[in-house]
């Protein structure tokens, strides 16, 4: 694959872009993370079994891994602009139809909509934010995880506050509010410069194959599929172990605000961070410790819950805004949106997979004793993350100049 460059923005563009990029994100994470902790926590008001609650939570991912690819060739023909106005309005209906239902395939269904409004989401915005200015791509990603992770820190305790309040009828139409919101608000985004002659469908969807033979995308693969656990992981044992050791669902909200303030903090400085330790360094460490933090839940949670939530919060704030900057590093500027959709795939297949395989452990096994499963599996992935990155990248040259530094 060679290179493809497109006209830059001027200063006060790329401000602009960044700007309300930032907003953009913000606005869409306070709802994103009402729904994480709305979904299990609303599946259990409904008397859901464990296992039960794992294929409601998992559901919302299966559609995503079609969408994905040509939500990626569309953010590349026409613009990440109009894939975002899809993922609200996605986000609309799902909490719509959730909010309305008490049995099982309702709830499959609105999960299918949140899927959707989900796998758009994240491939437009990661296109958007690696395109702006390529030299500088992992600052912004990195800045615009510590936006995200903002909206996080009040969509969580703000959206537990309105269920204890005022029940989770009003808070599923919150989750619609913010919907409308983003759904305005992503018109105002600038349109990003590209190349003259545009391309056709087909021709959006024709890099996929090469993608697919690419070693150095596999192993983006690898990594949007192990920050996608450490994500899932949250929802599908951390606010079902919190509500077990007896937190209300405001209780539970202010706690997962406390791993989201520490997600904010370590986005801000991101870029500085890889660029010292170098990507594979960063992933092995991070996933290591995150293993370790797993492992503290069940024989500390109870007595050290914020100390240990902060803790997965940082860490989860290094590995989201990374493996979108390892897909970036591997592939050329114009196919961005379908690159960052086909390593969405691989986050995609852990949003089904975790929940699915750590619902059934949970059921057998208990919720407390499933987090021991969960450390080994962060220790294998550290394990294993040195040597597939140096074996699977070791052909293929970065694609910016700013990556060149962060490849290893």
């Amino acid at each position: 694959m060679q290179s493809q460059v497109t006209p830059t923005l001027s200063p006060r563009a790329e401000l602009r872009a960044t700007t309300l990029v930032y907003l953009a994100g913000f606005t869409y994470h306070i709802g994103l993370s009402g729904t994480l902790l709305l979904v299990p926590l609303y599946a259990l008001h409904l008397g859901f079994a464990l296992d039960e609650l794992g294929i409601i939570i998992a559901s919302q991912a299966v559609f995503g891994l079609f969408l994905r690819l040509f939500a990626g060739a569309i953010s590349d023909r026409f613009g990440e602009r109009w894939v975002l106005l899809v993922s609200f309005a996605a986000t609309i209906v799902g909490a719509a139809v959730i909010g309305l239902s008490s049995t099982f395939w309702p709830l499959i269904l609105g999960q299918t909509f949140l899927g959707i409004s989900r796998a758009t989401y994240w491939t437009a915005t990661q296109s958007y934010c690696s395109r702006i200015n390529p030299a500088k791509s992992g600052t912004v990603l990195g800045r615009m995880s510590s936006s995200r992770t903002a909206g996080d820190v009040i969509g969580a305790v703000f959206v537990g506050f309105i269920i204890g309040s005022s029940g989770y009828a009003s808070a599923w139409m919150t989750i619609i509010a913010l919907g409308v919101i983003g759904l305005v608000g992503s018109l105002a985004l600038p349109v990003l410069p590209r190349k003259i002659a545009l391309r056709g469908f087909k021709q959006a969807l024709a890099p996929i194959p090469s993608l697919a033979r690419s070693p150095s995308m596999a192993m983006a693969g690898f990594t949007a599929f192990v920050a996608s656990a450490s994500m899932i992981i949250a929802v599908s044992l951390l606010v079902l172990y919190l509500h077990e050791l007896g937190y209300d669902e405001f209780e539970v909200g202010r706690l997962r605000t406390y791993g989201s303030i520490g997600s904010v903090g370590i986005g801000i400085i991101f870029g500085r961070i890889v660029a010292r330790t170098g990507q594979t360094t960063l992933y092995t460490l991070t996933l290591a410790a995150t293993g370790v933090v797993m492992f503290a839940f069940p024989i500390v949670g109870s007595a050290m819950p914020i100390v240990l939530m902060l803790s997965y919060g940082i860490l989860y704030g290094i590995l989201s805004p990374l493996y979108p900057l390892t897909a970036s590093t591997y592939s050329p500027q114009d196919q961005r949106g379908v690159a960052m959709a086909y390593v969405g795939l691989y986050w995609a297949v852990a949003q089904v997979a975790v929940p699915l395989s750590f619902g059934f452990i949970a059921a057998n096994v208990g919720l407390r004793d499933s987090f021991w499963f969960a450390g080994l599996m962060f220790i294998g992935f550290a394990v294993a993350m040195p040597i597939l990155f140096r074996l699977l990248t070791k052909s293929h040259m970065p694609f910016t100049s700013e990556e060149s530094s962060t490849r290893v």
